[in-house]
């Protein structure tokens, strides 16, 4: 068993979409990383120790007003906050700051006011959230939410009854392709107005762009890359793979996520596998309809090659500022 740490910053910065450019807050990497959505994923395996920091660091582009992480689906999480002073035991190690060398231990001393630390054990596998805990009506919108998945032992050992399951072995979730689907929706005009510390009045939530990973429809087809929006949703594979969709929704929304024709199963619903040794609860849709903080992993194998688009079927969460096409849609590529 392992620790797996991770160090975690809130940060303003700008969102990139297909026509225009917002501000938003996100979780970013410390010590120099730049604020993303969703924020950096996290993985582990059962049975490790998650250590995960949110620092206040005074150099960086904080949000102005307090900020926490709350864990939906983890149990016994431990929190602590650590004041100024020598707080991350680790060793010396060269980091660039302004285009000079430094240490990360003076860094830390002169730049970090204090730590909240949060540390669980991962006892089941599943796709969880972590998002903001601190007026999160707002903050999660504008942001400040990420994924962890917590996978069994032996996923990444060939040979082991684990290898490539999102479950482990007898729960129907072996798959040769994965991909991770964070949905939600973005109020464009509440990300313009939203001022730090200033109350803001959520019955005026009015959504304008629907996203899988941080983007809309076409910028969804991009590869991962280093921008604001890291992650990418298109998915490539071939004829007769196992396409495992790990479909969880960040948003304030229902939305229906139709699955471009497949005829997926699903096999897990909030990260409790439906299949065990007694009994088999699988079931097959075309599409799945997720509440605010749902999750499901979905299994297909494609039989015929071709381009397949996964989408909301609410038709009017297929536009960017009411233009038609956009919003929640991806794409499948098949190839022989």
């Amino acid at each position: 068993m392992a620790t797996v740490i991770k160090n975690l910053q809130v940060a303003a910065g700008s969102l990139s979409l297909p026509d225009k450019t917002i501000p938003f807050w996100g979780f970013a990497n410390a010590f120099f990383g730049s604020p993303q959505t969703p924020g950096p994923l996290i993985e582990a395996t059962v049975g490790d120790r998650l250590t995960i920091r949110l620092i206040h660091n005074n150099s960086f582009a904080r949000i102005g007003e307090p900020i926490s992480i709350i864990f939906p689906g983890q149990e016994n999480v431990m929190v602590r906050k650590i004041p100024s002073g020598p707080l991350i035991p680790q060793p010396v190690q060269p980091q660039y700051a302004g285009g000079k060398m430094i240490s990360l231990t003076n860094y830390l001393d002169e730049n970090v006011d204090w730590l909240i630390e949060y540390s669980f054990t991962a006892t089941k596998p599943g796709i969880y959230l972590y998002e903001s805990g601190t007026n999160p009506e707002k903050q999660i919108q504008m942001g400040v939410y990420g994924v962890i998945v917590i996978r069994p032992s032996g996923y990444n050992t060939p040979d082991h009854p684990n290898y490539k399951t999102a479950y482990g072995a007898g729960t129907g979730s072996d798959y040769d392709v994965e991909r991770i689907l964070v949905i939600g929706e973005i109020d464009s005009i509440m990300h313009n107005d939203v001022e730090p510390g200033v109350y803001y009045d959520m019955l005026k939530f009015k959504p304008d762009y629907w996203v899988i990973n941080g983007r809309s429809f076409p910028d969804t087809l991009a590869g991962d890359n280093n921008t604001s929006q890291p992650y990418g949703s298109k998915i490539s594979c071939k004829v007769g793979q196992r396409v495992l969709l790990r479909v969880i929704n960040a948003g304030f929304q229902n939305h229906t996520f139709y699955l471009g024709g497949f005829v997926g199963r699903v096999v897990a619903a909030d990260s409790f596998p439906l299949m065990t040794p007694t009994l088999d609860a699988t079931y097959e849709k075309t599409g799945v309809t997720l509440g605010s903080g749902q999750s499901f992993d979905i299994v297909f194998t494609p039989t015929t090659p071709g381009d397949f688009y996964l989408y909301d079927r609410e038709y009017h969460h297929l536009v960017n500022n009411n233009q038609f096409p956009g919003g929640m849609m991806t794409k499948i590529e098949v190839t022989t």
